[in-house]
């Protein structure tokens, strides 16, 4: 009994040091690190990585649910704001956030044409009724889409990506600057 204990606790733990090792190596450098380095850093072999995680789409979901999770909750807030032109504000300003504190985010949502596609939806389902609100409240720019502030962010999120060098809160001023394009 002991040693089946032992073994799973081992288990976890692995499985812990997997998901710490990965979730600093993807914000870092992004999902293009390789499952070894993962390893290496998790300081256990790639077999038990893959043990974990049986693919490395495995590994990225499990690493990005927390940020998932908390886009979702930014998304509600936002949606639930009174004022139209503070929820997008709140929604522009915390997802740049999201992505300069973690590379993997942007990438997780733009990789793949499948995820692009989610995060397209996830954006116009986010934004479509604080934009027409907004419209009507008079805040917002005439014309402007939901699809404008969706593609806004997720552009943006590269270059916050390539100027993090330049301080951890770069992101307040490039949402400053398209918050400010944006506004009527």
């Amino acid at each position: 009994m002991t040693t089946s204990r032992r073994q799973r606790w081992d288990a976890a733990r692995n499985r812990a040091q997997v998901l710490d090792a990965a979730r600093e190596s993807f914000a870092e450098r992004g999902l293009a690190t390789d499952v070894r380095e993962i390893a290496r850093r998790a300081g256990v072999g790639v077999a038990t990585l893959y043990r974990h995680f049986p693919t490395k789409d495995d590994l990225v979901e499990a690493v990005l649910a927390e940020d998932v999770a908390e886009w979702t909750a930014v998304s509600e807030r936002a949606k639930a704001a009174e004022d139209a032109w503070e929820g997008i504000g709140l929604f522009v300003e915390r997802t740049l956030a999201m992505m300069a504190r973690h590379r993997a985010f942007l990438d997780g949502l733009t990789v793949t044409e499948g995820a692009l596609e989610a995060c397209r939806a996830h954006l116009a389902e986010s934004l479509d009724d604080l934009v027409e609100r907004a419209h009507r409240e008079g805040r917002l720019r005439a014309g402007i889409t939901s699809a404008d502030i969706g593609l806004q962010i997720l552009a943006l999120g590269r270059i916050v990506e390539l100027t993090s060098s330049q301080g951890d809160d770069v992101w307040r001023k490039h949402a400053a600057l398209v918050l400010g394009a944006l506004a009527a």
